[in-house]
């Protein structure tokens, strides 16, 4: 009974010691020493029935002011829309924009990664730069991404944004999105990276091949971010987040609960194995799940436990909020976002039940479709 306890115990102050972590490292700043000369840049987008996003990307492709040679590979993966039709037709009147399809990929790989692959092995400059069809880009966007390599940095973690909300999911989503940049971010410049984003990410072309491709993350529905910057880590890449305003990607809106709480499963599923690749940041996960199960169970442990242990998880409970309040107002200040009391409290008392369901639905992922295909390894 004691050992249980006290394993509790050292889960609370891992995840109270994380929360902390994620304020410190937010008061660090990191002068990018900007290259200088243009890099080359390959920029490289995966579609699967985009048709609706597709123009908007192009254009904002279309529109982005660099001087440097660089070339936008956007990677059909058998989409059933008129998503091959439309790149060809920019293609045509384009020639940075090149068609590919995810048939050219690693026949072994699934999903996004195999898109990604095939947009990797037809690129022909050593700088990759990574976003997602249904995100939005400022005109500075390449230009602030390229400018971050150099001798000394392999890797460039990118924001991802939401800048408006319209109901309780969007509301949910911005800060939740918010949250988790600003805790990637002070990691990074903590010297420790946790986490990344395909929306928002480029990588020196040799990481890729040094790590084999995708392969050693085949068996992952998504790990073409974090879980593949990991293993870049463990080859001693440096990376750096950029906190260029002008870098910052603006991320799908989600109105729905239903597909934002799948993509969060699917994000949860990637955690789940990081065991596989970084224990001390699985075992801050692991801390923080079971911080949050404590939480959503609060009221039933007022009815059979003591009440001096009710006392203990209260205190917990208001300390999380503290903490967490405190690393949403330096984020959001650092970022540049504005912050909004009412939707981070709302945000707070949602995050604890969404913590703990979208952990238990990771089991479940061979159930959960993507982009209208199911994981069947």
């Amino acid at each position: 009974m004691y050992f249980l306890l006290y394993i509790v115990l050292l889960l609370i102050i891992i995840y109270i010691g994380s929360l902390i972590s994620y304020i410190l490292g937010n008061f660090i700043n990191h002068n990018i020493n900007k290259s200088h000369h243009l890099n080359s840049v390959s920029v490289i987008i995966a579609v699967k029935n985009g048709e609706k996003s597709l123009p908007k990307i192009l254009e904002d492709l279309e529109k982005q002011i660099y001087e440097g040679d660089s070339e936008y590979i956007i990677v059909d993966d058998e989409s059933s829309d008129n998503t091959e039709k439309i790149i060809k037709q920019y293609s045509q009147k384009n020639q940075k924009i090149i068609y590919a399809s995810s048939k050219e990929g690693n026949e072994n790989l699934l999903f996004k990664k195999r898109a990604l692959d095939a947009g990797i092995k037809k690129s022909k400059y050593d700088i990759l730069i990574f976003t997602d069809v249904d995100c939005q880009l400022k005109k500075g966007w390449v230009k602030s991404m390229a400018e971050c390599f150099n001798d000394k940095v392999d890797y460039v973690i990118g924001l991802s944004q939401i800048s408006k909300s319209l109901n309780v999911v969007s509301h949910f989503q911005k800060i939740d999105l918010l949250m988790m940049m600003i805790a990637g971010r002070a990691k990074c410049n903590l010297g420790s990276p946790i986490a990344c984003t395909g929306q928002n990410q480029a990588y020196k072309k040799y990481l890729y091949y040094q790590n084999q491709g995708f392969s050693k993350i085949d068996n992952s529905i998504q790990g073409d971010d974090s879980l593949f910057m990991h293993l870049c880590l463990k080859k001693n890449a440096k990376i750096i987040f950029n906190d260029n305003p002008e870098s910052f990607v603006e991320s799908r809106l989600e109105k729905k609960i239903l597909p934002f709480i799948k993509q969060r499963i699917r994000w949860a599923a990637d955690a789940k194995v990081m065991w596989n690749y970084n224990k001390k940041f699985f075992i801050i996960l692991l801390s923080t799940f079971f911080v949050n199960l404590i939480l959503l169970f609060m009221p039933i442990i007022y009815l059979i436990i003591e009440n001096q242990i009710f006392k203990i998880i209260s205190v917990l409970f208001i300390i999380k909020l503290i903490l967490e309040f405190i690393i949403y107002i330096i984020g959001a200040m650092k970022l540049k976002s504005k912050f909004n009391i009412i939707h981070f409290v709302m945000w707070y008392i949602l995050e604890i039940p969404y913590v703990v369901l979208s952990g238990i639905g990771s089991f479940f992922m061979k159930n959960i479709s993507w982009r209208g295909q199911v994981f069947k390894k």
